[in-house]
Parts: structure tokens; C-alpha cells; sequence
């Protein structure tokens, strides 16, 4: 299987599995580890991290001694927060709902307190890329996702009402993210949020603020996305390595 310069061999037989199960129905079981080898012409241990990541996702699950099957739709649209870096875009997606992002900004700001959170001095250049997330046609989340601009310019440029943020930087830039640290927290809606959300202001919703690295530590991303009451179910799947 030929890949894309810069992209790892798996990412993209990941992301090539992961548009195979929008066409399979919930429990169909994936081709066996030897036949997916054969199919896309690399190694087993390219396929296993493959499948390994789609499997945290939630979109796959493996059960001993019968094999690896897609999951079956959840009812629930929440976050998910797993081992594994994916954004709300792709979990939604692999459960076969239609996602839709209306990009409120995309500009540059100079922030000191955000410039913190990316080990960036005070009057760095951040990317403010503020976003409303639909599932369904229903307004899930509200997020402002700020990234350093010196290595991320071509965020800038790009069009973000459909697509993931941080498959775009993992592709884009040839990185790994590799840590996300997640402080879930309640806070009042100011009225901004608050009419996003046909709420009353200063009514409580759920806010999470992430923040990601890459393989090196370095910082990638801050962002803070917010939920309305009726969505505010957040899920964690927690795996045992051993």
C-alpha cells in the first residue's frame, strides 16, 4: 500500500480501515491480521497498531479466539475519553452520525494567559480556532482550540467545517500527538455561550480543557470545549496494558 511522504504506514491504513467500517453493518466481523497484511501489502505489526487504535477509539472491538468486529452503535453522543488521542470529529463519525463544525474563528491572538498553557512567551502569535460542533443537526459543543501559530501557520488556511483538527496537524506536519491531559469541570456560560446554547446565562455546563503534546513533550494544543446540559454525559474507557 503506498503512503503518503511523511505519514506513517499505519495512520494510513488506519484511517483506510476506519472508512471501510462506515460501509459494515454493527458485529461484522474485520478480515483476519494475515488477510489485511495481504490486502494493503504490509507488516503485522503495522496492522495490530492499526486495529490497536481503532480498537481504543471504540470503533472496533477484538474478542479472544473469535476475532475483531465493528462495534455497535452507541446511543449516546457524548465525549468519549479513552488512551488514545482522537477528536470528538472522528468518534462521532466512526458511529456513522453526520458531524458538521461551524467555524466561528480562525485568527491569530496574543493572549498571556493562553500563551502559558503552550510554553509560549507572553506576546507569542496563538491561533484562536473557535468552533460549534453538530451531531445529528444538534448543537453538541462549543470549543476554542489555540495552538502555537510559528509552527502551525497553515491552520490558518485550511477549512475546518469538516474534518478532524488533529488528524489535519498529524498529517500536515508529520507528528505523532502522544498525551492528553483532560481537567473536566463545571463553569457558567457567559452570554455568548449561553445563546449558542438557548440557555439562560450563568447556567452551569460541563467544560473540559485538554491539553496535548507530542512524542518530544512538546506542547501542541490548549483547548476548552463546553457543553450544554442535555449533552453532558462524558464516557471513559480505561484499558489494563498488562
Amino acid at each position: 500500500m503506498d503512503s503518503n511522504i511523511g505519514i506513517p504506514k499505519y495512520i494510513t491504513v488506519r484511517d483506510h480501515l476506519r472508512q471501510r467500517l462506515t460501509s459494515m453493518q454493527a458485529g461484522e466481523q474485520l478480515p483476519t491480521e494475515a488477510e489485511l497484511c495481504t490486502q494493503y501489502n504490509v507488516s503485522r505489526i503495522t496492522i495490530r497498531r492499526a486495529v490497536d487504535d481503532l480498537i481504543r477509539d471504540g470503533a472496533l472491538v477484538r474478542k479472544q479466539g473469535s476475532g475483531t468486529f465493528k462495534t455497535r452503535d452507541d446511543p449516546s453522543t457524548g465525549e468519549v475519553l479513552s488512551e488514545h488521542i482522537r477528536g470528538f470529529f472522528r468518534q462521532q463519525s466512526d458511529l456513522g452520525r453526520k458531524v458538521y463544525t461551524k467555524v466561528l474563528q480562525n485568527h491569530l491572538i496574543n493572549d498571556a494567559l493562553i500563551a502559558a498553557k503552550l510554553d509560549l512567551h507572553d506576546d507569542a502569535d496563538i491561533i484562536e480556532l473557535e468552533r460549534l460542533r453538530y451531531v445529528n443537526d444538534e448543537l453538541q459543543q462549543h470549543v476554542a482550540t489555540y495552538l502555537p501559530a510559528q509552527r502551525f501557520s497553515a491552520v490558518l488556511e485550511h477549512d475546518f467545517s469538516h474534518g478532524s483538527l488533529y488528524e489535519f496537524i498529524e498529517q500536515s506536519y508529520a507528528i505523532e500527538l502522544s498525551r492528553n491531559e483532560v481537567v473536566v469541570r463545571i463553569e457558567k456560560a457567559d452570554p455568548a455561550v449561553a445563546s449558542f446554547f438557548g440557555i439562560p446565562s450563568e447556567s452551569s455546563v460541563l467544560a473540559m480543557d485538554s491539553t496535548v503534546f507530542d512524542t518530544f513533550g512538546s506542547t501542541i494544543a490548549f483547548g476548552t470545549a463546553l457543553h450544554p446540559p442535555e449533552h453532558s454525559e462524558v464516557r471513559f474507557i480505561i484499558t489494563n496494558r498488562s
